[in-house]
């Protein structure tokens, strides 16, 4: 096993053709990708792997669904990160280019790539330890 094997879990909303993904950090968090506003499939596939959804990044403003990020930092406690250039009107982690956000030993690196819309955000997940392989099955 790998560590996208392990670690890294597609969530698939075919309704809206959306793929979002939520990431083991391997301490019993995950932060969530671009969540839709039903987030249903997202608690469960946390659930499902002992993980407490703990950051809910959005990598653009989203002009074909509601973002569900605003909810998991309501529910959940998740901190949202998103674009700074975004410049949303809700609680949130602003983040430009090259700032960086410490998951407990990893980082995930805010990289501004406008094209997708003027804020996209993409994010670079950097370890300054490996991950853990979990045990097959969790």
């Amino acid at each position: 096993m790998g560590f996208a094997d392990d670690h890294l879990i597609p969530v698939d909303d075919e309704g809206l053709g959306n793929s979002v993904y939520l990431l083991d950090l391997g301490d019993g968090r995950a932060p969530a990708m671009d969540a839709s506003r039903d987030l249903r499939a997202r608690r469960a596939a946390a659930e499902g792997r002992g993980l407490r959804i703990a950051f809910a990044a959005d990598m653009h403003l989203h002009a074909d669904f509601l973002s569900g990020a605003v909810q998991l930092g309501h529910d959940a406690g998740a901190t949202v990160l998103a674009s700074a250039a975004g410049r949303r009107a809700f609680a949130h982690q602003a983040l430009a280019d090259d700032d960086e956000v410490g998951l407990g030993g990893l980082t995930l690196r805010a990289l501004a790539t406008p094209g997708h819309t003027d804020e996209h955000l993409s994010l670079l997940l950097d370890g300054s330890r490996q991950l853990r392989c979990s045990p097959a099955g969790r």
